[in-house]
């Protein structure tokens, strides 16, 4: 949770709303019983009111987790949660840390209020250990599908294909991205309830009059409205330590003829 506009959210009432947000948290923990890592040092970027910094914890008891989100207030109530923990404020293009200095950096929900993803994966690069671990997800294009015509002249939240987050990671030099899709539908009897959540979690920006005239005025035969969410699941590896053939700024990894070996 790391958009300027999410600043002024109250972390009780996003802790409390944020379903959809701490579902893909215990998803992303629940991929990673797969994969071989035992991290030092783990970063829960966007880490908000600190819901998955106790879980990163408990999962791996020895690393050192560290949360980090722009907005203070949010890091204010997650430490009042968690006094155990180290949380600091700051945005997630410009982490106040040394390079190669992460084991495990954790992206859950964050990428589709980051303006620039180019500077963030290159960002998330450079504090990740050689051989350390992204795992993040997003929110894909798809993402509230019968809403769009109503909500059509409200700022919604940034929902890029995951073939151009792919493309991205390469850019930035991780190695071996891989996503995949999942959708999810959350459903409610209350309209205004929906559009209050979208609201509070910054999936939409409210209006000046705060009317969502159109959307209230949709009509639903089974009094039953639904949100739909296309879900990116992905994670990316840094750069072996020892390799030196990486993709360059096009994507393209160039090995020398020197490196090739011939064919008998």
């Amino acid at each position: 949770m790391s958009h300027k506009k999410l600043m002024s959210v109250h972390p009780q009432k996003y802790a409390e709303i944020s379903v959809l947000a701490q579902s893909l948290a215990a998803e992303l923990l629940n991929r990673l019983e797969w994969v071989k890592l035992q991290p030092k040092v783990i970063l829960d970027v966007g880490c908000g009111p600190g819901n998955s910094v106790e879980k990163l914890k408990q999962r791996y008891p020895d690393a050192k987790v560290i949360g980090i989100d722009a907005a203070y207030s949010m890091l204010q109530y997650a430490h009042i949660q968690d006094v155990s923990s180290e949380f600091i404020c700051a945005d997630a293009q410009s982490l106040p840390l040394a390079n190669d200095t992460v084991d495990l950096l954790f992206a859950n929900l964050v990428l589709p209020w980051m303006s620039d993803l180019n500077a963030v994966f290159k960002e998330w690069k450079r504090v990740l250990r050689p051989e350390g671990l992204l795992v993040f997800t997003s929110l894909g294009p798809d993402t509230l599908a019968e809403w769009r015509n109503e909500l059509a002249h409200v700022q919604l939240t940034d929902c890029i294909d995951m073939h151009d987050i792919g493309d991205m990671l390469v850019r930035a030099k991780f190695s071996d991205p891989v996503m995949d899709v999942d959708y999810i539908t959350l459903t409610y009897k209350d309209i205004n309830q929906l559009l209050n959540e979208l609201e509070i979690t910054g999936i939409i920006v409210p209006e000046e009059n705060n009317s969502y005239a159109a959307a209230k005025n949709k009509q639903s035969a089974e009094s039953v409205y639904t949100t739909s969410y296309e879900i990116i699941y992905g994670h990316a590896w840094g750069p072996l330590a020892t390799t030196d053939h990486t993709a360059d700024d096009d994507g393209i990894v160039r090995i020398p003829l020197s490196h090739l070996r011939r064919r008998r």
